[in-house]
């Protein structure tokens, strides 16, 4: 991938082929508070060439994870830029619940437990429509054939309590390494099992009783609520306004596009499933993965995005889209530290709201792990400076896949690593895995950027 040039004026128009300053980027995320900063980093350098969001499941449900990010690029100034439904729930299952241990590094929101109209710097709200410009090149897919409505795709609706109106609640008094389930999604006890299918975070529930009779149905839906909290069931991939979205544009900018994707890779994989013509003109920069390093999962061998949902990450992996794997190799290289954060305070209700977010995370990964102590992993804002400016990272080159099963022989669920099969294949795919990385270029990069957007939107 070529480096871009940051542009300071806003284009209207659809970009040429082969424009690289106006090279589209499309986001695919579960917009937490990592991927909240990714989104402001974005628009900080590059918001001409943001056409677009795909909100999925992963560090919240699908609908906290598609209001969130609704909220932030309306406090940003960019509430004409589309949001599309991303998939509810990884394609091993019929549903899925967040677990516990994401609102230790997210809040309860997945915005730190921050109420965004709080920080608002302008007295109203721009409506989020897509295809309607507002400052910045929002490119209009709205003159397609696909009906991409405002709201996506056929509302799935959450059982229990409704979390847009949800308030904070505590938190337990401290993160501990226990699993919110009890185990891996693995193929073959996945075939024993009776629908509904619930994924907690990419394991299996943990439920009372299960010597007794089966919880089937609504049965099992409301005891999974009561235990976990909310829970979204699946629709028909294909029918998610997200992977159309993802199509739609692959067809439209090819290799032009770069599709980022900071959450489960269960959109893409719909998306070539639905469309396989689009495959070898697809660009993804990928948060997610990690090859030398242990992972940050239970089993501290996989890493979270991947682990989500396997399958779909080992289509995408061998697959023959160019891909680049942004994981825990270079990104526990990239520690925001508070002095830093707090820094950004001063630049406005912005960088208020970014500052009270990173200093929750930061927070929140030093009680988790020791490691951190100096600061806070930039897990999400590195995979999108990689892809406005690639020169940030540097790659080794690997066929690689994902292990969907554990056991003998093979291997460990959702490890990332390379793919025997065809290691010596001089004519197989490559998938570019950063394994080094500028670390004080990128983390100047995010304390200039974000002052500089609070400033300029104050």
């Amino acid at each position: 991938m070529d480096s871009t040039t940051v542009r300071e004026d806003s284009s209207q128009g659809m970009p040429a082929p082969g424009e690289d300053q106006l090279a589209p980027i499309l986001l695919d995320m579960d917009t937490g508070a990592d991927d909240a900063l990714a989104i402001g980093l974005l628009m900080a350098y590059a918001p001409e060439r943001l056409v677009a969001v795909i909100a999925t499941y992963g560090n919240v449900i699908q609908s906290v994870a598609q209001r969130n990010t609704r909220d932030v690029l309306d406090l940003l100034g960019a509430g004409s830029i589309p949001v599309f439904d991303g998939c509810r729930c990884p394609s091993w299952a019929d549903g899925f619940v967040a677990d516990r241990a994401c609102a230790h590094f997210h809040g309860d929101n997945g915005l730190a437990d921050l109420h965004v109209s709080d920080y608002m710097p302008a007295p109203t709200r721009q409506t989020n429509v897509p295809g309607v410009h507002s400052g910045g090149a929002v490119y209009d897919f709205s003159a397609n054939d696909i009906d991409f409505t405002v709201a996506g795709t056929v509302s799935a609706g959450a059982l229990g309590a409704d979390t847009q109106h949800n308030t904070a609640k505590p938190h337990a008094a401290a993160w501990t390494d226990e699993p919110a389930a009890t185990q891996s999604a693995e193929p073959e006890l996945l075939k024993t099992m009776t629908p509904p299918i619930i994924s907690v975070g990419g394991y299996l529930p943990k439920l009372p009783n299960l010597s007794s009779a089966p919880l089937r149905g609504r049965n099992l839906l409301a005891t999974l609520t009561d235990e976990y909290g909310p829970v979204e069931m699946a629709v028909r991939p294909a029918d998610t306004s997200g992977v159309k979205a993802i199509i739609e544009a692959a067809r439209r900018w090819g290799k032009n596009l770069t599709v980022v994707c900071t959450g489960p890779l269960t959109d893409v994989a719909a998306a070539m499933i639905e469309a396989p013509d689009i495959i070898p003109h697809l660009r993804l920069v990928i948060m997610g993965g990690a090859l030398t390093q242990q992972g940050n999962c239970f089993d501290m061998v996989s890493e979270t995005n991947i682990l989500q949902d396997p399958e779909a990450a080992d289509l995408v992996f061998r697959s023959l889209a160019d891909i680049t794997m942004v994981g825990l190799d270079v990104t526990h290289r990239c520690l925001l530290d508070r002095q830093t954060a707090e820094g950004w305070a001063n630049s406005g209700k912005v960088g208020r709201f970014f500052a009270d977010l990173a200093s929750f995370m930061i927070t929140a990964n030093a009680d988790a792990d020791p490691m951190f102590a100096a600061g806070a992993p930039m897990h999400d804002p590195l995979a999108v400076a990689a892809a406005i400016d690639p020169s940030l990272i540097r790659v080794f080159d690997i066929a690689m896949c994902v292990d969907t099963a554990t056991g003998n022989r093979e291997g460990v669920r959702g490890r990332t690593i390379g793919d025997g099969s065809r290691l010596n294949d001089p004519s197989a795919p490559c998938c570019h895995v950063a394994l080094d990385v500028d670390a004080p270029r990128f983390l100047d990069m995010l304390d200039r950027g974000i002052p500089a957007l609070s400033q300029r939107l104050a």
